[in-house]
């Protein structure tokens, strides 16, 4: 795909518009490789890159310079102003964390996971050049390719969410304290990676309704804009529906200073259309809602609650900033959670897992050490060492491993059918590990539980320390089948920590603050937040100058920005780079051809 997506851009320049927005929430494989840092799409958006830049330069003598307006000069200098309040942001997170150690499979505490948060900003800014040649050549041509992409993507999204609930929870039972991830696996640690999505692409959904003129197209349209309904309403986020609520307003205002919806050109069947669709969904909004016995229900009463928590979640998080550097440039990129975890009294990671190596004979072992806090509380095993299971097996399942404690622990170890935060039907085991102390034991366990039927529910492994202030380490790592079929790969570790993906569970405080405007000023500072928002600030401004003339795809881009900033009131964006890049994309592609426009 990497190959063919340089081709593709060489050869179709601004193609890449459709296909990163499609490929988007699918192309990023965490539980299968490990990677926390890094993703699929970033070897994609690299060989966009390079399809890109090698067109541009062997038609450099076909391309018309752009017009030197105050304008361009303008966003220019703010987007320049953008870079360099990342590096800087890049920097101040590096040096944060101790210094630049590289790691593959590095996670939230090291120098690797400020280069994750960085890679949104800065792929964002590379792919700048070309997105800006694209506009001034055909800017309605790119709008579609963005808004045709991002239908894509959102039709992925929805049947993963269709799926997720069908095989875990069911399509209609509302009342399951369940929240779907689809294949946004950034939420191993909790956040609101597919709440943000959701926000940014519905609009698009709505576009799709409006801008529909023949029955072969508007009715998959209003297929799928039921879809979306059902995947936002059961993400069960206030923050998604208010979202969307303010988005349908503000695409029902603009649109009709536009006189779209009401225009001759409209038939009558899509107007009856347009009823049913909107019934279908006020159904949907009352199948979720309306029982009072709903997991929203009980989210809505908890309410008053919740929000004193989060207020004192955002306090904590101003409390970080110590000094007046750390006001102007914050506490570097990605470095939040390992400072809030590390401050906040009682607010920790709920473990932590790292590789270690040792020597053996003329060579060397690798170890995990899996680890937990002293103040655990009352979540015991909320901190996994996770792998997904290729197959499952026939017979008992057994578990066989070295491991190696300080003091007496309890672990438990589980197959469960899981897909991401929650767990099915389950085999599992508990042990008490005890003396000799600092010396390799191994444990041979029976996996005991109901049959697991791996035809349609994934099977996950996973191993968690259950005593408060408990650390073991792991070696040689493997479950088998009654036939003696290995389950696990790379059990030994001999490939770091690939495969494996620690995971947490019920509780995700310290990994995410809760808020976008926070996030940005805890980490980069007034600068940094100044820069992005003026960035979007100019975004919609000139929209809403422009709206009239603008085309449709316009209005749902803006919406969508909207979407995220009103779903960034009670949740963290930027952690997860795939949708921080497409939240860059938005106002760059909006403000693409300033200064251009007639």
């Amino acid at each position: 795909m990497m190959s063919c997506a340089a081709v593709l851009e060489g050869a179709l320049p601004g193609a890449w518009l459709l296909l990163v927005p499609a490929v988007m929430p699918f192309m990023n494989f965490s539980p299968w490789t490990g990677w926390i840092a890094f993703e699929e799409l970033d070897m994609l958006l690299l060989a966009v890159l390079a399809g890109g830049y090698s067109h541009m330069a062997w038609a450099r003598d076909a391309q018309v310079p752009a017009k030197a307006t105050r304008e361009r000069r303008l966003l220019v200098a703010l987007l320049v102003v953008l870079a360099l309040t990342g590096i800087l942001s890049l920097v101040r997170g590096v040096v944060d964390s101790g210094g630049w150690i590289f790691d593959w499979f590095g996670g939230y505490e090291q120098a690797v996971n400020s280069l994750r948060v960085f890679k949104s900003v800065g792929f964002a800014l590379l792919l700048w050049p070309l997105l800006e040649l694209q506009l001034r050549s055909n800017a309605a041509r790119v709008e579609r390719f963005l808004a045709l992409g991002m239908l894509l993507g959102l039709a992925w999204a929805c049947f993963a969410v269709l799926w997720e609930r069908a095989v875990f929870v069911g399509l209609w039972d509302f009342s399951a304290n369940y929240r779907t991830v689809a294949t946004f696996w950034e939420m191993h640690v909790g956040g609101a990676a597919i709440d943000a999505y959701l926000a940014m692409a519905t609009p698009f959904s709505i576009w799709a309704l409006v801008s529909a003129r023949r029955p072969t197209l508007w009715f998959p349209a209003a297929a799928l804009t039921l879809l979306v309904g059902y995947a936002c309403l059961t993400t069960f986020s206030r923050g998604v529906y208010l979202a969307v609520a303010v988005q349908l307003l503000l695409m029902a205002l603009v649109l009709l200073r536009r006189n779209v919806p009401f225009t001759k050109a409209w038939a009558r069947w899509r107007l009856w259309g347009l009823l049913v669709v909107a019934a279908l969904m006020l159904l949907e909004v009352v199948a979720v809602l309306g029982d009072d016995d709903s997991f929203m229900g009980q989210r809505l009463a908890s309410a008053r609650q919740d929000t004193s928590h989060r207020l004192e979640h955002w306090k904590s998080g101003l409390g970080l900033l110590d000094s007046p550097m750390d006001w102007m440039a914050g506490k570097g990129l990605g470095r939040m959670p390992a400072n809030y975890s590390a401050r906040v009294p009682g607010e920790n990671f709920s473990g932590s897992l790292v590789l270690r190596s040792e020597p053996l004979g003329g060579a060397s072992r690798n170890y995990a050490v899996l680890r937990v806090p002293h103040d655990l509380g009352d979540l015991p095993g909320t901190y996994a060492l996770t792998q997904r299971v290729r197959f499952l097996g026939h017979g008992v399942h057994l578990l066989q491993m070295e491991v190696r404690v300080h003091q007496a622990l309890k672990m438990t170890v589980l197959l469960c059918q899981r897909h991401l935060l929650y767990d099915r039907d389950c085999q599992q085991s508990a042990v008490l590990v005890a003396a000799p102390w600092d010396q390799w034991q191994t444990l041979r366990l029976p996996l005991l539980g109901p049959p697991l039927d791996a035809g349609s529910r994934p099977i996950t492994f996973a191993l968690s320390v259950d005593t408060p202030g408990g650390a073991v380490d792991v070696g040689r790592l493997q479950v088998m089948d009654g036939a003696g079929q290995k389950l696990l790969r790379n059990g030994d570790f001999s490939q770091a920590l690939a495969h494996w993906l620690p995971a947490a569970q019920s509780y995700f405080v310290p990994w995410h603050i809760d808020n976008l405007y926070l996030e940005l000023l805890i980490e980069r500072g007034w600068l940094g937040l100044l820069a992005l928002g003026t960035l979007i600030a100019w975004a919609l401004a000139d929209f809403l100058h422009a709206s009239i003339a603008r085309g449709v795809v316009a209005v749902a881009m803006a919406a969508g920005l909207v979407g995220v900033l009103v779903v960034g009131l009670v949740s963290s964006v930027l952690d997860v780079p795939r949708i921080a890049l497409l939240f860059y994309l938005l106002p760059m592609v909006l403000l693409g051809n300033v200064g251009q426009r007639k």
